[in-house]
């Protein structure tokens, strides 16, 4: 049985929108699964490729301490952007089935600390 992973609840909160200086601090992108063709006369026909529709969350980080940034590129090894995890969206509180979609690329911004974003994409 494969192993499951869940994203560290202790890591640090993101910058949510209602923060200073936090820039685009929160994305949610919902995948459009639509079909569209167009006939020949004009008419646009259009269904869905599939019935689901894959959302995906972006969040970003300023000031991260050392400690959680290790912790955070720990959990990143074992899982990279091949593994699912679970993980509980810091805006609604809603668990889910996520893996990374991008790679880790974070800066550190000294004295501050570390600053980047990670992007969920929903399994």
């Amino acid at each position: 049985m494969a192993e499951t992973y869940t994203f560290p609840t202790d890591f640090p909160e993101p910058n949510l929108a209602s923060s200073s200086n936090a820039g685009d601090s929160y994305k949610d992108k919902l995948q459009d699964s639509t079909i569209s063709t167009t006939s020949d006369a004009g008419y646009k026909k259009t269904r869905p490729r599939t019935t689901r529709m894959i959302e995906t969350w972006t969040y970003a980080w300023t000031g991260v301490n050392a400690a959680d940034f290790s912790k955070l590129q720990t959990f990143f090894r074992k899982v990279g952007t091949f593994q699912q995890f679970e993980w509980t969206d810091w805006n609604t509180g809603e668990a889910h089935v996520v893996r990374f979609l991008d790679a880790l690329e974070w800066q550190e911004n000294y004295p501050y600390g570390w600053q980047g974003t990670l992007k969920f994409e929903e399994v």
